[in-house]
């Protein structure tokens, strides 16, 4: 079995509509979520309670190093305030597989008093421009 280590992935940003081409290599922890969202489709039929599905809640967190050197903090910044899509692309490693689509981005700063300032990042699919896939 092989183990695969978080350092081994890797985050893509870019410009909403296509796929994200510049590597952020200054994010920390990254968390994909994949839920699938069930509706009640119970019937006197069974004494059981059925399930289907109804869709995907789909969200991806990050923190990065406040870095005002990196083009991409700023981007993301103003994305965040704009309320505008950004691209990301998502692999668990070089050659592997992830998420890749559009996002519309949130973000709250830490500042604490004896440690590096971080960004996280709250990034939600939007369907304006390219629905988020699996690839």
């Amino acid at each position: 079995m092989a183990i695969r280590m978080g350092y081994e992935a890797e985050l893509y940003t870019g410009t909403a509509g296509s796929t994200a081409a510049t590597q952020l290599d200054i994010v920390r922890d990254v968390n994909m979520t994949i839920e699938p969202t069930t509706v009640d489709v119970s019937s006197r039929a069974s004494i059981i309670d059925s399930n289907a599905t109804a869709g995907i809640v789909l969200s991806m967190d990050f923190e990065m190093l406040n870095d005002d050197t990196v083009a991409s903090v700023a981007t993301l910044r103003a994305a965040a305030f704009a309320g505008t899509a950004v691209a990301f692309r998502s692999k668990d490693k070089a050659s592997g597989v992830g998420i890749d689509g559009d996002f519309i981005v949130s973000v709250s700063e830490g500042q604490p008093l004896r440690d590096k300032q971080t960004l996280k990042f709250t990034c939600k699919p939007t369907s304006a421009n390219r629905v988020p896939v699996w690839s």
